[in-house]
């Protein structure tokens, strides 16, 4: 880890030391601090990562007043937070959990009802049996093409 990341962190820790841990949860500070440990791995070779340590540093600053109190501070760190994991996932190919497995299951749903209801419209005698059957194979199929594709990126460490 770099120096800048480790200094960041370490400054971010002090600043939430007195903060519940259930807020610290709702935040998603776990998630900013393992984006800030990112954004000091790519900075080298990627120019967003390098502009971003500005705004970082400068929220880490006010990162307990985000925190405690509704307002312009808390919004910066909602659109950071947001665009820092934006641009980690479209440059650098990290992904949320189960991204792909809930992406494709929903996917996977609305092809199946509409195969489902095509089959009605054949088999008018099953029409709602076609329409079930049509929805359950969609769904099955999406959860396990996302879940492999999801596995694919838990085994490549890309988990964001």
């Amino acid at each position: 880890m770099e120096e800048w990341s480790k200094h960041t962190i370490s400054e971010l820790d002090e600043k939430t030391k007195n903060i519940k841990k259930r807020d610290l949860r709702f935040f998603r500070v776990d998630e900013f601090k393992r984006n800030i440990e990112r954004l000091g791995e790519f900075s080298g070779n990627c120019p967003y990562c390098e502009k971003e340590k500005i705004n970082i540093a400068a929220i880490v600053d006010k990162m307990d007043e985000a925190i405690e109190t509704p307002g312009k501070s808390r919004r910066e760190y909602d659109r950071a937070i947001s665009r820092l994991s934006e641009h980690m996932q479209k440059n650098h190919g990290f992904y949320a959990p189960y991204y792909y497995t809930y992406l494709f299951s929903f996917f996977g749903m609305v092809a199946g009802l509409l195969l489902g209801y095509l089959l009605m419209k054949l088999f008018p005698a099953y029409n709602w049996a076609m329409l079930s059957a049509g929805f359950v194979a969609g769904l099955i199929t999406g959860y396990f093409w996302g879940g492999s594709k999801d596995s694919k990126i838990r085994s490549s460490k890309k988990i964001m």
